[in-house]
């Protein structure tokens, strides 16, 4: 489903945001371990836990944005806008 909405911008403070980008270099850093283990032919268990470490730090970061930022301004949105950021919330979950 295509959403031609346009995007409401969400205001986070400047502590918010350094947090945010601090974990996303950490997602950064682990998805460049993965991508020198996987060219180097090195794959192993763990391979499978950091992959599933920057699922979970993506899922954190998406989590942050939309209780900082979304929910306190709900009345902001309209019904539509609320509906589809609920199916994001959901599919974190999954």
């Amino acid at each position: 489903m295509k959403n031609n909405m346009k995007p409401q911008k969400i205001n986070l403070t400047k502590e918010q945001r350094q947090e945010l980008l601090l974990s996303m270099k950490k997602i950064i850093g682990q998805m460049n371990a993965i991508s020198t283990v996987i060219e180097a032919n090195q794959v192993t268990d763990n391979t499978f836990n950091q992959i599933l470490a920057v699922k979970g730090g993506a899922t954190r970061i998406c989590k942050e944005i939309i209780s900082k930022g979304v929910l306190p301004n709900l009345k902001n949105y309209s019904d539509k806008q609320i509906d589809q950021a609920l199916n994001v919330i959901f599919r974190l979950e999954s």
